[in-house]
């Protein structure tokens, strides 16, 4: 064989591994993805929508918050916060406390908070019943390369609150918080919007 053939078989060879690797890739990103629907559907309550219940998660975590902050964590538009917190009002699970200058701050109401650490506890049993089929070792070795991936799918702090928008803030706070680290160096400290 030549030296021009001896590269192309080379290349072939370079070609025929790195098809591999990224099929493998796509192979990964393909269960990962139908891990996600899996937990979303498994996480679905049927009473509330997923706005409803990121925002009665969220507000048990800030409160007292603005409908403003509210909208920006939950990810919805202003007047779309305003009708979703009137419907929580509505349902007895939020309050509207006393005006302070422009802004409504929101608080849960003593149903509400009920209802938010069910949630929070649904949430973990579902998270926690996927886990029991780990071994240690894949449970540990998960758990390593979750913050990876978190860090590197949180481009600044408006997606970090709303990556962690159901999340149990007193689990992982400050530096245990692989997206809060990650915002924290794309934006500086978070600082928190006043009412």
């Amino acid at each position: 064989m030549n030296v021009r053939g001896e590269r192309e078989s080379g290349n072939l060879a370079s070609c025929s591994a790195f098809m591999y690797v990224c099929s493998m890739h796509i192979y990964t990103a393909n269960l990962l993805a139908a891990l996600a629907v899996a937990i979303t559907d498994e996480l679905h309550v049927p009473d509330l929508s997923p706005s409803a219940v990121a925002a009665l998660l969220t507000v048990a975590q800030w409160e007292p918050m603005g409908a403003q902050e509210l909208a920006s964590v939950v990810g919805l538009s202003q007047s779309a916060a305003v009708r979703l917190v009137d419907d929580l009002a509505a349902a007895g699970l939020v309050r509207r406390l006393d005006k302070k200058g422009r802004a409504v701050p929101l608080a849960l109401t003593p149903s509400g908070r009920r209802r938010a650490k069910a949630l929070q506890a649904h949430r973990l049993a579902v998270i926690g019943r996927a886990l029991k089929s780990l071994k240690t070792d894949e449970r540990v070795g998960l758990e390593a390369a979750l913050p990876s991936l978190l860090a590197a799918l949180t481009p600044g702090r408006a997606a970090a609150r709303r990556i962690c928008r159901f999340c149990d803030h007193g689990l992982c706070r400050g530096r245990q918080c692989p997206v809060g680290t990650a915002a924290t160096a794309i934006d500086g400290p978070f600082v928190r919007p006043t009412l």
